[in-house]
């Protein structure tokens, strides 16, 4: 893995560790009233029991994480368990004189929570080998070259899906070469077929294997990854650029190679992490909160107008991810029959009910599913569609840098106009 996404993957782990340790905590509260024991300190200490896993990573505890190693998780999570239990017993001690029934307790507890925390970091494991689509821990990597360290160096990632590294293709010199396969994996193009190589498949890192092209090529490659800001990994030396507090440049390891990687714009993996965390938290609670106001959007369409009550249509995520988008429907069902085109003040294809909730703004409410899933955020670009994206690229430079960051319920454009911003279909 790149020090990107470990840097990412211990949080996620700090963090799910903490929710395991807070669901078997308060689990053991019945058990306690049952048995005698007096809880109300047994509340107080409940954030310093729930918080070890954040205390441990103060020590380093979770720099070490390496998914492949299998004894190192065996050892993280007894650790766990033990100081877990350690507490436990003193908290037991302190409200229950029987120091067997304490031992008990507090080794059964360990136990328990060793059992889950293992189910726990395997699944993380096993979503990370078998999953191609989350965009902080997996990374899709184009490689440029054909020769025998390509080869190797994709035999290597697609050998250990655990590494969170993901082949995309690859790139040649020679046009002969197209369509050709290597490792099961295509050849897409030239390297002059850089830029809509990226476009066309879903690409965060270019890596230069360094056996064909000349300094032409390279820094064609290097400023083609520059423009539109996704990460440029080398075997040879970097080339010359200004370095700023946006560009990182980092020394990895694939297998036997040593890789410099050069982030041309760098978001610190922990400020995404609980990013996505806020997200995730204020969408649930909210989709709780709005659950009644659903049911009577549902109604009023179903009643208004035929055809479904949701509207879901493709647009183009972070990196330039496709997914889908969800609604509430307010427009008649064959509204994009003539083609996709923005929404205007009295369009005729938006349904009475389509007006009013267009204009309260809640048929966006579906969206936080999307945000759910982790293909949108609360605040970012509005994500568009592939459509008008490609038109959009071709009228304004560096357009695809509002790709670097997740496309949101709401953005800049929304607040500054939100009656003159373009209304998409739905």
């Amino acid at each position: 893995m790149f020090k990107d996404q470990k840097l990412y993957l211990r949080q996620y782990h700090i963090v799910s560790d903490m929710i395991c340790i807070a669901i078997l905590y308060f689990v053991l509260i019945p058990f306690l009233i049952f048995f005698e024991f007096y809880t109300s300190l047994y509340f107080k200490l409940s954030p310093i029991i729930i918080s070890i896993p954040l205390i441990l990573s103060n020590f380093r505890y979770y720099k070490k994480i390496e998914l492949q190693k299998y004894g190192t998780i065996y050892f993280q999570t007894l650790i766990i368990s033990s100081v877990f239990s350690g507490f436990l017993f003193f908290i037991l001690s302190i409200l229950n004189p029987y120091l067997l029934s304490n031992i008990l307790f507090a080794t059964g507890s360990a136990l328990f929570l060793w059992i889950v925390l293992m189910v726990n970091r395997f699944h993380i494991a096993h979503k990370i080998k078998y999953s191609s689509s989350n965009q902080n821990l997996i990374k899709h990597i184009l490689i440029i070259g054909t020769g025998d360290n390509a080869a190797s160096l994709s035999k290597y990632i697609i050998d250990n899906p655990e590494t969170g590294l993901r082949i995309v293709g690859f790139l040649t010199e020679k046009r002969d070469e197209t369509k050709n396969i290597i490792n099961g994996k295509p050849v897409l193009g030239t390297m002059q077929d850089a830029a809509k190589v990226i476009n066309d498949h879903y690409t965060d890192c270019v890596l230069y294997s360094g056996e064909h092209g000349d300094e032409h090529h390279y820094n064609f490659l290097f400023t083609t990854c520059l423009t539109r800001s996704i990460d440029f990994a080398t075997l040879q030396s970097i080339p010359e650029i200004n370095k700023s507090d946006h560009i990182q440049i980092f020394q990895e390891n694939i297998d036997n190679f040593s890789v410099k990687v050069i982030k041309t714009v760098y978001f610190n993996p922990k400020y995404i992490f609980w990013k996505r965390v806020f997200d995730f938290t204020v969408a649930l609670i909210l989709l709780g909160v709005a659950f009644p106001l659903w049911i009577v959007i549902a109604i009023s369409i179903k009643i208004t107008s035929p055809g479904p009550i949701f509207f879901g249509q493709e647009r183009i995520g972070k990196y330039g991810k496709k997914f889908k988008l969800y609604k509430f429907r307010s427009m008649v069902i064959d509204a994009e029959k003539d083609g996709a085109k923005w929404a205007e003040d009295n369009d005729p294809r938006i349904t009475r009910i389509g007006n009013f909730i267009r204009t309260a703004r809640i048929d966006e409410l579906p969206q936080l599913w999307n945000v759910l899933k982790g293909e949108m955020s609360f605040i970012g670009p509005r994500p568009e569609r592939p459509e008008f994206i490609q038109q959009l690229e071709k009228e304004i430079p560096y357009y695809d840098l509002r790709h670097l960051v997740m496309p949101g319920i709401t953005g800049w454009a929304q607040v500054m106009y939100p009656y003159g911003a373009s209304v998409e279909d739905a």
